[in-house]
């Protein structure tokens, strides 16, 4: 399982060990009767120490000011990370029994080494809200869940993300009159006009990188087959199953047919959001965390000069296809055995996932909530284009489509680089697909 932490590195752009708490497994809510636990006091101020890496620090406090001034008797010590150090940091402070009481969990890549030192949300749900995952997206909660070795859920997802997604740069579509492509035909039908019109635009962009070539797959697969890529990830189905073949021959048909060019597949890193930001692209095809393009304040926090943003699901290229895109929930917030203010920490955890905190951090549109019936406040999305977007990218995420599931090591390996072999014509779909599935079934990869 791989989390997206490159793609929420890029997006947010920001992002002394005694044993000192009993450990007991009762967790609850309920004051001094609970093991582990600190009698509050009447009136008494209880601060709880909260670490986590997303969302960006000056959101995050932000965030943190809209409680205290709800839950006066409530301070949040806050310590942020970057994505990648948090992995590393946030196991050794919970193993060497750091007090903390509230902590971001990367749902796919943390759960399963730090769900020994959580206490399972079932031990302090009693603190929530009556009914309250039926107020979240049941998609997440059950992604969340299902992602613990031992099929317990130690996390409330704050949110989502997903891809592939098209991003627009709807004033050019505007003025050549092009509306958003919904398939493959209309796509090539804006790419000739942008072509004819706009010799010095690229007509769509994404990374070349090899990570990245999953993401088309599976999202174009995806298209006439949902649980493709759930079945292969588990077992169920092979690299070879000529579903798999197909969609390998209609992504390569993108090229074949001038609708992507292959000088796409040398860009790398950051270049293809640099192209499109400075108008140099009129699609970038990229994951639901760059919804962030689509809010004309963060456009002009960052310098972006582009007047708006539209967003919707990669055209369809699978004949009787249906739009797709993997998600998974990205998020989570947590209570470790170690806090001591157990009560406190599920208040806040209810005003970041189920409460008015969800209007405030969400702004940076990096996540799609969780939360049901959540639409962003009209200060961000200024445009019927970007609100249409977002509405239409939140559906598609929040939807039933497969998992964003990855073997990384397979994928570094084996897995990007052949795809890459079909779309520069160096290997047949067929000849890849067997290739992937020979590797696969080698049992050299973990987690499989």
């Amino acid at each position: 399982m791989r989390g997206p932490l490159r793609a929420l590195g890029a997006a947010a752009a920001v992002l002394a060990i005694g044993f000192t708490a009993a450990c007991g497994d009762s967790g609850g809510v309920g004051g001094a009767e609970e093991a582990g636990q600190d009698k509050t006091k009447a009136g008494e101020t209880v601060t709880l120490n909260y670490w986590t890496w997303f969302p960006p620090e000056a959101t995050l406090k932000e965030t943190i000011k809209d409680f205290e001034q709800a839950n006066p008797r409530i301070k949040i010590k806050l310590r942020e990370f970057e994505a990648a150090d948090y992995q590393k940091q946030l196991p050794l402070a919970l193993n060497g029994g750091q007090s903390l009481d509230i902590v971001g969990v990367q749902i796919a890549a943390m759960t399963n080494t730090v769900r020994e030192q959580l206490r399972p949300v079932a031990d302090w749900e009693k603190g929530l809200p009556a009914g309250w995952r039926d107020k979240l997206n049941p998609a997440m909660v059950k992604q969340t869940e299902q992602i613990a070795k031992d099929g317990k859920l130690y996390s409330v997802p704050m949110g989502s993300i997903g891809s592939a997604i098209t991003l627009s740069n709807a004033k050019l579509l505007k003025e050549l009159g092009i509306p958003f492509p919904k398939t493959a035909e209309e796509l090539k039908a804006a790419v000739d006009k942008v072509k004819k019109a706009k010799p010095g635009v690229t007509p769509v962009v994404f990374t070349g990188e090899p990570y990245w070539q999953e993401e088309m797959l599976f999202t174009i697969a995806g298209q006439a087959d949902p649980a493709l890529s759930d079945d292969v990830f588990a077992g169920k189905r092979k690299w070879n199953d000529p579903a798999l073949v197909q969609a390998l021959k209609d992504y390569k048909s993108l090229f074949d047919k001038g609708i992507i060019s292959k000088s796409v597949l040398s860009l790398k890193g950051s270049r293809p959001t640099e192209l499109f930001t400075s108008g140099k692209a009129a699609f970038l095809v990229d994951g639901s965390w760059q919804s962030s393009l689509l809010s004309d304040s963060y456009r002009k926090a960052n310098k972006i000069g582009l007047k708006d943003v539209g967003a919707g699901a990669f055209p369809v290229v699978q004949a009787g296809g249906k739009p797709a895109a993997r998600g998974f929930a990205e998020g989570g917030l947590a209570v470790p055995k170690s806090s001591r203010h157990v009560a406190e920490a599920t208040k806040f955890i209810e005003f970041m996932t189920l409460g008015a905190g969800v209007d405030t951090w969400s702004k940076d549109l990096v996540l799609v909530p969780a939360k049901n019936g959540f639409t962003p406040d009209k200060s961000v999305l200024t445009t019927g284009t970007a609100r249409e977007g977002y509405a239409g990218v939140t559906e598609l995420i929040g939807g039933e489509g497969s998992a964003r599931n990855s073997n990384q090591s397979f994928l570094n390996q084996v897995e990007g680089n052949a795809i890459l072999d079909v779309l520069r014509g160096q290997s047949s779909a067929e000849d890849a697909a067997e290739r992937m599935q020979k590797e696969w079934a080698s049992g050299r990869y973990e987690n499989q």
